[in-house]
């Protein structure tokens, strides 16, 4: 099954993962924080970026674009979105290999937007979210600093691909 990678800071959601239960997320979506909706779901150009995953594995090679593009190898939150959690909110998935944040080209190819053009498009991902809640995983600081630096040993990041501070903290 497809999904879609979305970093979000878990904190600002409810505690309750929703998945199981798409009434109780509609319902929670009246009382979903301020704080989760600027800090998860800004958008730029009416976008909102993710990476789409074949399959769910809950492995850290899943957010490789992601962590990249860090400038420190900090603690990574993410969810995985089904595709049909999209459609189920009318919510429209475009690949965009133009945007895609990363210095490898071969993974520009997973790089997706989904299309937010409003307030009602705001609040449907906020509902996308609630109910993905049950498909979160954490990365540790730890395991991030260890993956990019066996990329870095391996040569599949060198250098001049990172930030400089993403590079200093890793070596």
């Amino acid at each position: 099954m497809v999904y879609y990678v979305r970093k979000i800071a878990r904190s600002k959601w409810p505690n309750m993962p929703l998945s199981d239960n798409p009434e109780k997320a509609i319902y929670e979506i009246g009382t979903v924080s301020a704080d989760a909706i600027t800090n998860c779901i800004k958008t730029q150009e009416n976008k909102l970026s993710l990476w789409r995953v074949e399959e769910k594995r809950n492995s850290i090679e899943d957010i490789i674009p992601l962590i990249v593009g860090f400038e420190r190898p900090d603690t990574c939150d993410i969810i995985y979105i089904s595709e049909d959690t999209f459609g189920e909110e009318g919510i429209t998935i475009e690949q965009s290999i133009k945007d895609a944040n990363t210095p490898l080209e071969e993974l520009k190819k997973y790089h997706y937007n989904a299309i937010i053009k409003d307030y009602d498009g705001l609040g449907k991902f906020a509902k996308v979210i609630l109910k993905s809640l049950g498909n979160h995983k954490r990365f540790k600081g730890k395991e991030v600093k260890t993956k990019l630096r066996e990329m870095l040993h391996n040569h599949e990041i060198e250098k001049g691909m990172i930030s400089d501070k993403l590079f200093e903290k890793i070596s």
